[in-house]
């Protein structure tokens, strides 16, 4: 009997919890716990202008909520006095709660985005708009942001 009733119990609370945490843990409460920057060691953002041109960045996630966050996905777009570059990327990434994990993303650029990068690249900082995709025991999250970073290199993109 005792044991039933410990079951029972067991399961209703399983079902009343995950109810409960999504009324604790809003969708702006769950995302503000949550960061996307550019790394700040190394080189966070490198562009190579070369023959065969290449950009990649070190993304920072910061998962500072109580559940373990599942990353899916990543879009991202490389502004440079305009749209100079977009990434995309599936992932499957597992973020444990009040933790940091970094990732690299990179995309091949065409010769008409590395001229532009070559001619743009003393006029403004580098900015990244990132959006990535996120889900959690409670709800799938999607959080947008734009970065301008100091923390980029160039290679072969030399004032044209």
């Amino acid at each position: 009997m005792l044991e039933a009733v410990r079951s029972w119990l067991i399961k209703v609370l399983s079902k009343l919890l995950p109810s409960l945490f999504r009324l604790i843990y809003s969708n702006e409460k769950m995302l503000g716990m949550v960061d996307v920057t550019i790394s700040s060691e190394n080189e966070g953002l490198v562009v190579n202008c070369a023959d065969l041109p290449d950009a990649r960045v070190w993304l920072e996630i910061t998962n500072l909520s109580p559940f373990t966050l599942k990353l899916t996905g990543i879009e991202a777009v490389l502004l440079w006095v305009g749209r100079a570059a977009e990434f995309r990327s599936l992932h499957c990434l597992n973020i444990k709660p009040h933790s940091k994990e970094k990732i690299l993303i990179e995309t091949s650029i065409n010769e008409l985005q590395a001229r532009h990068i070559r001619e743009k690249n003393q006029l403004d900082k580098p900015r990244l708009s990132v959006h990535a995709f996120f889900e959690s025991s409670i709800r799938p999250l999607s959080k947008q942001r734009e970065i301008q970073t100091s923390n980029f290199r160039l290679l072969n993109c030399g004032v044209a």
